[in-house]
């Protein structure tokens, strides 16, 4: 599915609640009264939005597949935005409504209900906020969005028996559908856990690439993937199993087991380290549109910063095992010299690989006898020459990304050429 048919999908999903919302609209009543009309529009609005944030977070492949988990995170985020927005207007507008008309309803077990399921949107909300500002263990973070579940099943109830516009009529078959699309996503994710718990795969080494960098490598049946894409980890270590954690696989599908390298930044990952040989992971995959084999062309030119080297080696090592011969340019940002993994792999695949040339630039080695600074426009014009043919794949910091894709737009490079992938669970 594609970005812009998924918010068609939407947008008419909203239409269609609007649309219903409209035929109950009475005429001649005072101002004060369209206040609640108001209320009522932004609710069911806000259930829409609701159902499509699990919908864009149970990461279904048919869907992910042709749009790419980190904009369905970025639509979930903005859906995640509108929800509070709808959700917290709703009863501000039906009481303002009341007040101006002279008048009050009682505070019943279903307004109860409904109070209880703003309560808990802004406690997802807000987690989802602060998260990354002030340190919050993912596991509490993660915690707090799987308990977000019960939301829509409370609106639900919340909205059908007292809700006025749901008494009867299409709309009341349009939320019923609603709900049952819900239900579809949970049995999805709990199916797709049932199924990867009991296609384990092991842990067959781990090793150290740089000074906190390391490599993890596991055998069992990973089926099929395009280089670059990445996985949903998950490992079982002294009897307990980890959340799940996104890494890029820097294997070649071409060859058997998987295998990621992630450097020591959080919680998770500053753990790594003390995974043992059979060790038991849960994988998840594949995820992702980060691929040079979705786009036809014989020049690639691969940036990365840091770690953002991960996806670039798988694509390269697949390359390699293919002979595909492409012509490709990696421009690779490194601290220092320690910082650089897999350096002795990859001189020997530009030994083998004439048409494989590998630029390191060193930010903090003034002894370096290399480039030295950082991935700018400068950099780019020496390096890669010409900017009227080929692919730019860039992964790194986000602050890295942004000024590369602008140097990138500024030497003529259209968007369209220009690939970039932030993939988070968040």
């Amino acid at each position: 599915m594609k970005k812009s048919l998924l918010l068609i999908v939407m947008g008419g999903c909203v239409g269609l609640a609007v649309f219903f919302w409209s035929r109950l609209l009475a005429g001649g009543l005072p101002w004060a009264a369209y206040l609640y009309d108001a209320g009522r529009l932004l609710a069911l609005a806000g259930f829409v939005f609701m159902t499509f944030q699990y919908v864009l977070s149970s990461r279904i492949r048919w869907i992910e597949k042709g749009i790419g988990l980190d904009n369905l995170i970025n639509l979930h985020k903005a859906c995640g935005a509108l929800i509070v927005v709808t959700l917290t207007a709703h009863p501000m507008l039906f009481l303002l409504s009341e007040r101006l008309q002279g008048y009050s309803t009682p505070l019943g077990p279903l307004k109860i209900l409904g109070l209880i399921t703003l309560l808990l949107v802004w406690v997802t909300a807000g987690a989802a906020l602060i998260y990354g500002r002030i340190r919050i263990p993912y596991e509490v973070w993660k915690g707090v969005h799987r308990a977000g579940y019960v939301i829509l099943p409370l609106a639900f109830f919340h909205s059908v028996f007292i809700g006025s516009t749901l008494q009867r009529g299409p709309m009341r078959v349009f939320w019923a559908i609603l709900a049952l699309t819900y239900l579809a996503v949970l049995a999805g994710k709990i199916g797709r856990r049932f199924t990867v718990r009991n296609r384990p795969f092991t842990v067959a080494a781990v090793n150290r690439e740089t000074e906190d960098t390391w490599g993890l490598h596991f055998e069992g049946n990973h089926g099929d993937y395009a280089p670059g894409q990445f996985m949903i980890l998950q490992l079982r270590r002294g009897g307990r199993v980890s959340e799940a954690h996104p890494f890029t696989i820097v294997s070649s599908p071409a060859r058997k087991g998987l295998s990621i390298c992630a450097k020591s930044v959080g919680d998770f990952t500053s753990t790594l380290g003390k995974t043992q040989p059979s060790d038991v992971a849960y994988i998840d995959l594949p995820f992702g549109v980060f691929s040079f084999l979705h786009h036809d062309a014989e020049r690639l030119v691969f940036i990365a910063g840091g770690i953002g080297i991960t996806p670039f080696m798988s694509m390269l090592r697949y390359i390699q095992d293919r002979k595909l011969g492409r012509e490709v340019i990696l421009l690779w940002a490194n601290k220092t010299e320690k910082d650089i993994a897999f350096r002795t792999e990859l001189e020997r695949m530009s030994s083998e690989m004439p048409s494989l040339k590998v630029v390191h630039i060193l930010s903090r080695q003034q002894d370096w006898p290399g480039e030295k600074g950082r991935i700018n426009a400068d950099a780019l014009k020496k390096h890669v020459g010409d900017f009227e043919k080929g692919e730019f794949f860039i992964c790194g910091p986000p602050q890295m990304m942004r000024e590369v894709q602008r140097a990138l737009t500024g030497l003529g490079v259209p968007g369209k050429r220009i690939h970039t992938e932030r993939f988070a669970l968040r």
